[in-house]
């Protein structure tokens, strides 16, 4: 297979727009002789005629005109990618690559945050790949992403993450089913209950928090259906399968056939990370990192808290601050 090159793309695209190779040689600023040489070395290349000689004009024939359809798409696409990259290398622009498993983006809060860059710094594109968490880190690793998102600790010293959010997990069932009305749900009632449930996978998933939940309460849960996705477990919920635990975000697509309670007892809550390599954040994958919410560790959290706590005064011995001195 014989491959075009860009130059020669551009000055066939020039000749078939002038219709001659003398003014499209002047448009190029070269001389018609070698523009001429080239017409025919393409059309030997391609092994047909792309122009038909009529007096002395070049009209483009059919395979011409499928030709310079593609050509001029090259080209565009061509100088997209070189504006791109002089952005990107100026600082200025460029595309920012997330992963993302599937329920990571229902909060809102990648994509507000993303909007809000690009709305402040148009020249700045995003893009958006999902995959799972495994996958997303060998990816990152490979320089094939700018971001990561992930819901557990990342132990790779070569890896920096934050989390930038907390999402606790709700109860979905359908609008008919017994529980509804109960005001509040028993350990016996979620233990009888029937469950929709999704795949087992490697890794990280809501199956696996799901079931580590049920077993924290010492029960194996009834799986009456397992869905291919979360997104496909809310049809079967609808459908009156049976009850789901699900991520509080996700209850906004869960249409009217569908209520949302709190789920207190399984205690279900989700740490959103991301994840990135230090040494490879461009200058548009920092502006996104800034302006992302950042959410304190739990543990620091809690540290924090009790640090502000008064403290209480041992027993048996006077609290100073509330003994009051006796007038003479």
């Amino acid at each position: 297979m014989h491959l075009i090159d860009l130059r020669t793309l551009r000055q066939f695209v020039s000749v078939a727009e002038h219709e001659s190779i003398s003014r499209a040689a002047e448009a190029l600023h070269m001389s018609a002789s070698p523009l001429s040489r080239t017409i025919l070395q393409l059309e030997a290349r391609v092994g047909f005629a792309l122009f038909d000689r009529v007096n002395r004009a070049l009209r483009l024939n059919n395979a011409g005109r499928e030709l310079l359809l593609n050509a001029r798409q090259l080209l565009r696409s061509n100088e997209t990618l070189m504006r791109d990259l002089q952005r990107r290398a100026d600082g200025v622009g460029g595309t920012v690559v997330i992963g993302h498993m599937a329920g990571a983006l229902y909060n809102g809060i990648i994509p507000g945050t993303a909007r809000r860059v690009q709305a402040a710094h148009p020249s700045i594109a995003f893009q958006f790949e999902g995959a799972q968490e495994p996958q997303q880190l060998d990816a990152l690793r490979r320089g094939r992403l700018d971001f990561a998102v992930q819901t557990q600790e990342v132990a790779d010293p070569a890896l920096a993450s934050r989390i930038y959010s907390t999402e606790n997990y709700v109860l979905l069932m359908p609008r008919h089913h017994a529980l509804v009305d109960v005001q509040e749900i028993t350990l016996e009632q979620l233990v009888d209950a029937q469950w929709v449930v999704t795949p087992e996978r490697n890794g990280p998933s809501l199956r696996a928090k799901f079931m580590a939940a049920c077993h924290r309460l010492r029960f194996e849960p009834q799986v009456a259906c397992v869905a291919g996705d979360i997104v496909s477990a809310l049809a079967l919920v609808a459908n009156e399968f049976g009850l789901c635990a699900a991520q509080e975000s996700l209850a906004q697509f869960a249409g009217e056939a569908i209520v949302a309670r709190p789920l207190p007892l399984l205690e279900m809550q989700t740490e959103y990370r991301i994840v990135w390599r230090p040494e490879a954040v461009s200058p548009p994958a920092q502006r996104f990192l800034d302006a992302l919410p950042q959410v304190p560790h739990p543990a620091r959290a809690r540290r924090d808290a009790a640090a502000k706590k008064p403290a209480r005064p041992v027993r048996g011995r006077p609290d100073s601050s509330r003994v009051r001195i006796a007038k003479r």
